[in-house]
Protein backbone atom coordinates (compact mmCIF):
# COMPACT_ATOMS: atom_id res chain seq x y z
CA UNK A 1 0.00 0.00 0.00
CA UNK A 2 2.79 2.26 1.06
CA UNK A 3 4.47 2.51 -1.96
CA UNK A 4 1.48 2.86 -4.29
CA UNK A 5 0.41 5.65 -1.70
CA UNK A 6 3.30 7.26 -2.55
CA UNK A 7 3.37 6.73 -6.35
CA UNK A 8 -0.30 8.43 -6.05
CA UNK A 9 0.64 11.60 -4.39
CA UNK A 10 3.56 12.42 -7.05
CA UNK A 11 1.12 12.39 -9.44
CA UNK A 12 -0.01 15.73 -7.85
CA UNK A 13 -2.82 18.07 -9.67
CA UNK A 14 -2.35 21.55 -10.59
CA UNK A 15 -4.08 22.22 -7.32
CA UNK A 16 -2.35 20.88 -3.91
CA UNK A 17 -3.93 18.05 -2.41
CA UNK A 18 -6.44 18.56 0.24
CA UNK A 19 -8.32 17.00 2.95
CA UNK A 20 -11.28 15.88 0.53
CA UNK A 21 -9.18 14.17 -1.54
CA UNK A 22 -7.72 11.75 0.08
CA UNK A 23 -11.98 10.81 1.74
CA UNK A 24 -11.77 7.26 0.09
CA UNK A 25 -9.32 5.93 1.72
CA UNK A 26 -9.49 7.86 5.35
CA UNK A 27 -13.13 7.68 5.31
CA UNK A 28 -14.09 4.77 5.54
CA UNK A 29 -16.79 4.26 8.43
CA UNK A 30 -19.94 4.00 7.76
CA UNK A 31 -21.38 7.36 6.84
CA UNK A 32 -18.44 9.15 5.56
CA UNK A 33 -17.29 12.53 6.32
CA UNK A 34 -21.17 13.37 7.41
CA UNK A 35 -21.32 11.17 10.24
CA UNK A 36 -17.70 12.26 11.22
CA UNK A 37 -19.31 16.03 10.97
CA UNK A 38 -22.14 15.17 13.30
CA UNK A 39 -19.95 13.74 15.74
CA UNK A 40 -18.12 16.71 15.77
CA UNK A 41 -21.61 18.65 16.25
CA UNK A 42 -21.51 16.29 19.81
CA UNK A 43 -18.73 18.58 21.09
CA UNK A 44 -19.42 21.57 23.55
CA UNK A 45 -18.92 24.48 21.85
CA UNK A 46 -18.84 27.30 24.45
CA UNK A 47 -17.31 27.45 28.43
CA UNK A 48 -20.74 26.65 29.75
CA UNK A 49 -21.09 23.61 28.52
CA UNK A 50 -17.84 22.79 30.97
CA UNK A 51 -15.39 22.18 28.60
CA UNK A 52 -12.46 24.27 26.91
CA UNK A 53 -11.38 22.15 23.88
CA UNK A 54 -8.31 21.73 22.32
CA UNK A 55 -6.45 18.43 22.27
CA UNK A 56 -8.27 15.03 21.25
CA UNK A 57 -7.36 11.44 20.76
CA UNK A 58 -8.37 9.77 17.83
CA UNK A 59 -7.94 5.68 18.63
CA UNK A 60 -7.64 3.26 15.66
CA UNK A 61 -7.10 5.97 13.41
CA UNK A 62 -6.25 4.39 10.46
CA UNK A 63 -5.12 6.58 7.40
CA UNK A 64 -6.05 9.47 9.54
CA UNK A 65 -9.33 11.29 8.00
CA UNK A 66 -11.08 11.70 11.10
CA UNK A 67 -7.86 13.28 12.74
CA UNK A 68 -7.46 15.75 10.01
CA UNK A 69 -11.26 16.74 9.86
CA UNK A 70 -11.24 17.09 13.34
CA UNK A 71 -7.80 19.45 13.55
CA UNK A 72 -9.34 21.28 10.42
CA UNK A 73 -13.11 22.16 11.15
CA UNK A 74 -12.47 23.06 14.70
CA UNK A 75 -8.62 23.64 14.96
CA UNK A 76 -8.24 20.48 17.52
CA UNK A 77 -4.46 19.48 18.01
CA UNK A 78 -5.03 15.89 17.17
CA UNK A 79 -3.09 12.62 18.12
CA UNK A 80 -4.03 9.72 15.78
CA UNK A 81 -2.76 6.25 17.57
CA UNK A 82 -2.71 2.97 15.07
CA UNK A 83 -1.80 -0.45 15.93
CA UNK A 84 -0.53 -1.03 12.32
CA UNK A 85 2.30 0.89 10.94
CA UNK A 86 1.51 1.22 7.88
CA UNK A 87 -1.37 3.20 8.32
CA UNK A 88 0.54 5.24 10.34
CA UNK A 89 3.13 5.52 7.84
CA UNK A 90 0.29 6.07 5.44
CA UNK A 91 -1.40 8.71 7.75
CA UNK A 92 2.03 10.58 8.22
CA UNK A 93 2.11 10.59 4.10
CA UNK A 94 -1.53 12.20 3.62
CA UNK A 95 -0.68 14.62 6.02
CA UNK A 96 3.01 16.07 4.68
CA UNK A 97 0.98 16.52 1.21
CA UNK A 98 -1.42 18.90 2.09
CA UNK A 99 0.18 22.47 2.68
CA UNK A 100 -0.14 23.50 5.13
CA UNK A 101 0.15 20.08 7.22
CA UNK A 102 -3.16 19.86 9.41
CA UNK A 103 -2.16 19.97 13.11
CA UNK A 104 -1.92 16.00 13.84
CA UNK A 105 0.66 13.76 15.08
CA UNK A 106 0.55 10.27 14.39
CA UNK A 107 1.98 7.20 16.23
CA UNK A 108 2.04 3.80 16.29
CA UNK A 109 0.43 2.24 19.61
CA UNK A 110 -2.00 0.31 21.51
CA UNK A 111 -5.31 1.57 22.41
CA UNK A 112 -5.01 -1.20 25.47
CA UNK A 113 -1.51 0.33 26.91
CA UNK A 114 -1.65 4.00 25.75
CA UNK A 115 1.39 5.90 25.78
CA UNK A 116 -0.07 9.26 27.84
CA UNK A 117 -0.37 10.49 31.03
CA UNK A 118 -3.10 11.00 32.89
CA UNK A 119 -5.88 13.53 32.13
CA UNK A 120 -3.86 14.53 29.18
CA UNK A 121 -7.09 15.27 26.29
CA UNK A 122 -9.90 17.11 26.40
CA UNK A 123 -11.83 14.32 24.72
CA UNK A 124 -11.00 11.28 22.91
CA UNK A 125 -12.75 9.85 19.40
CA UNK A 126 -13.80 6.39 18.27
CA UNK A 127 -14.87 6.09 14.48
CA UNK A 128 -15.19 1.79 13.94
CA UNK A 129 -12.30 1.15 16.01
CA UNK A 130 -13.72 -1.00 18.74
CA UNK A 131 -15.03 -4.21 16.78
CA UNK A 132 -11.81 -6.18 17.31
CA UNK A 133 -10.89 -5.38 20.85
CA UNK A 134 -12.04 -8.34 22.89
CA UNK A 135 -10.92 -6.36 26.16
CA UNK A 136 -13.14 -3.29 25.95
CA UNK A 137 -13.59 -2.92 30.02
CA UNK A 138 -9.22 -2.34 29.75
CA UNK A 139 -9.74 -0.13 27.09
CA UNK A 140 -12.15 1.56 28.53
CA UNK A 141 -10.19 2.32 32.03
CA UNK A 142 -7.25 3.38 29.83
CA UNK A 143 -9.40 5.98 27.58
CA UNK A 144 -11.08 7.36 31.23
CA UNK A 145 -7.78 7.65 32.69
CA UNK A 146 -6.17 9.66 29.35
CA UNK A 147 -9.38 12.11 29.83
CA UNK A 148 -9.59 15.30 31.34
CA UNK A 149 -12.04 15.57 34.08
CA UNK A 150 -15.34 17.15 31.97
CA UNK A 151 -13.82 15.74 29.38
CA UNK A 152 -16.00 13.46 26.51
CA UNK A 153 -15.48 10.00 24.48
CA UNK A 154 -17.26 10.05 20.88
CA UNK A 155 -18.01 6.84 19.94
CA UNK A 156 -19.54 6.08 16.10
CA UNK A 157 -19.13 1.78 16.23
CA UNK A 158 -21.04 -1.31 14.68
CA UNK A 159 -22.33 -3.28 17.07
CA UNK A 160 -24.33 -6.47 17.53
CA UNK A 161 -28.34 -5.67 17.41
CA UNK A 162 -29.64 -7.06 20.82
CA UNK A 163 -31.24 -10.62 19.28
CA UNK A 164 -28.32 -11.42 17.59
CA UNK A 165 -24.78 -13.04 18.48
CA UNK A 166 -21.24 -13.11 17.13
CA UNK A 167 -21.80 -16.92 15.10
CA UNK A 168 -24.44 -14.76 13.13
CA UNK A 169 -22.30 -12.34 11.52
CA UNK A 170 -20.82 -13.27 7.72
CA UNK A 171 -17.28 -12.32 7.32
CA UNK A 172 -14.74 -11.21 5.94
CA UNK A 173 -15.56 -7.27 7.01
CA UNK A 174 -13.96 -4.52 6.65
CA UNK A 175 -12.63 -4.92 10.42
CA UNK A 176 -11.56 -8.47 10.37
CA UNK A 177 -11.41 -11.76 8.10
CA UNK A 178 -13.02 -14.00 10.36
CA UNK A 179 -14.63 -14.07 13.32
CA UNK A 180 -12.06 -14.82 15.52
CA UNK A 181 -10.84 -11.41 14.56
CA UNK A 182 -13.65 -9.95 15.85
CA UNK A 183 -15.20 -8.83 19.02
CA UNK A 184 -18.59 -7.61 18.39
CA UNK A 185 -20.69 -6.59 21.68
CA UNK A 186 -24.30 -5.61 22.37
CA UNK A 187 -24.88 -1.84 23.09
CA UNK A 188 -26.12 -2.30 26.33
CA UNK A 189 -22.82 -4.56 27.56
CA UNK A 190 -20.69 -1.75 26.18
CA UNK A 191 -22.83 1.05 28.27
CA UNK A 192 -22.78 -1.18 31.49
CA UNK A 193 -19.19 -1.26 31.25
CA UNK A 194 -18.60 2.57 30.56
CA UNK A 195 -21.07 3.03 33.46
CA UNK A 196 -19.23 1.01 36.06
CA UNK A 197 -16.06 2.42 35.08
CA UNK A 198 -17.45 6.01 36.27
CA UNK A 199 -18.15 7.65 32.48
CA UNK A 200 -21.94 9.00 32.13
CA UNK A 201 -23.52 8.49 28.54
CA UNK A 202 -25.01 11.96 27.62
CA UNK A 203 -26.50 10.85 24.35
CA UNK A 204 -27.10 7.90 22.30
CA UNK A 205 -28.23 7.42 18.80
CA UNK A 206 -28.84 4.38 16.53
CA UNK A 207 -27.69 5.22 12.97
CA UNK A 208 -27.94 2.40 11.85
CA UNK A 209 -30.87 2.70 9.70
CA UNK A 210 -29.11 5.79 8.28
CA UNK A 211 -25.97 3.90 7.48
CA UNK A 212 -27.89 1.71 5.64
CA UNK A 213 -29.42 4.51 3.69
CA UNK A 214 -26.17 5.61 3.22
CA UNK A 215 -24.46 2.33 1.97
CA UNK A 216 -27.13 1.80 -0.73
CA UNK A 217 -26.11 5.47 -1.64
CA UNK A 218 -22.41 4.97 -2.50
CA UNK A 219 -22.75 1.72 -3.98
CA UNK A 220 -24.38 3.53 -6.61
CA UNK A 221 -21.63 5.87 -7.24
CA UNK A 222 -17.90 5.31 -8.37
CA UNK A 223 -15.22 5.80 -6.28
CA UNK A 224 -13.35 8.97 -6.64
CA UNK A 225 -10.06 7.73 -8.38
CA UNK A 226 -7.14 7.71 -7.62
CA UNK A 227 -7.57 6.85 -3.72
CA UNK A 228 -10.01 4.66 -3.85
CA UNK A 229 -11.09 1.74 -0.99
CA UNK A 230 -9.36 -0.89 -2.26
CA UNK A 231 -5.68 0.65 -1.79
CA UNK A 232 -6.83 0.60 1.96
CA UNK A 233 -8.65 -2.50 2.71
CA UNK A 234 -6.74 -4.79 -0.29
CA UNK A 235 -8.40 -6.67 -3.30
CA UNK A 236 -11.16 -8.34 -0.57
CA UNK A 237 -12.88 -4.47 -0.65
CA UNK A 238 -15.89 -5.08 -2.45
CA UNK A 239 -16.44 -8.61 -0.77
CA UNK A 240 -16.09 -6.55 2.59
CA UNK A 241 -18.44 -4.22 1.93
CA UNK A 242 -21.03 -6.63 0.52
CA UNK A 243 -20.70 -8.74 3.58
CA UNK A 244 -21.51 -5.60 5.95
CA UNK A 245 -25.07 -4.59 3.86
CA UNK A 246 -26.28 -8.09 4.42
CA UNK A 247 -24.90 -8.04 8.01
CA UNK A 248 -26.78 -4.89 8.40
CA UNK A 249 -29.70 -5.57 6.20
CA UNK A 250 -30.19 -9.28 8.12
CA UNK A 251 -30.89 -7.45 11.40
CA UNK A 252 -27.39 -8.52 12.63
CA UNK A 253 -25.49 -5.58 13.01
CA UNK A 254 -26.26 -2.09 14.62
CA UNK A 255 -24.83 1.54 14.51
CA UNK A 256 -24.36 3.20 17.19
CA UNK A 257 -22.99 6.77 18.11
CA UNK A 258 -22.77 7.68 21.73
CA UNK A 259 -21.28 10.96 23.51
CA UNK A 260 -19.76 9.63 27.10
CA UNK A 261 -18.82 12.32 29.91
CA UNK A 262 -15.82 12.08 32.67
CA UNK A 263 -17.31 13.90 35.59
CA UNK A 264 -15.47 16.15 37.58
CA UNK A 265 -13.40 14.26 40.63
CA UNK A 266 -14.79 14.45 44.07
CA UNK A 267 -12.06 17.47 45.46
CA UNK A 268 -12.77 19.16 42.29
CA UNK A 269 -16.23 19.56 42.99
CA UNK A 270 -15.45 20.46 46.26
CA UNK A 271 -13.95 23.44 45.58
Amino acid sequence: MLNKLRQLLKNSPSKNWNIEDFSGIDQLHLGGVPATLELLNWLPTNANEGLDIGCGLDIGCGLGGTSRILANMRSFKMMGLDLNPQYIAAANLLNQSINPHPKCQFIVGNSLNLPFPQHMFHFVISQHACMNIEQKEALLKGLYSVLKPKGHLLIHEIMLQPNATPRDVRYPTPWANSTYESHLCHWQTFKDLALSIGFKVDRMEDNTQAALAWIHKTRGQKPKPPFTPSLALGPDAAVMSNNLLSNIDAGFLQVVSARLSKPLLVHERQR
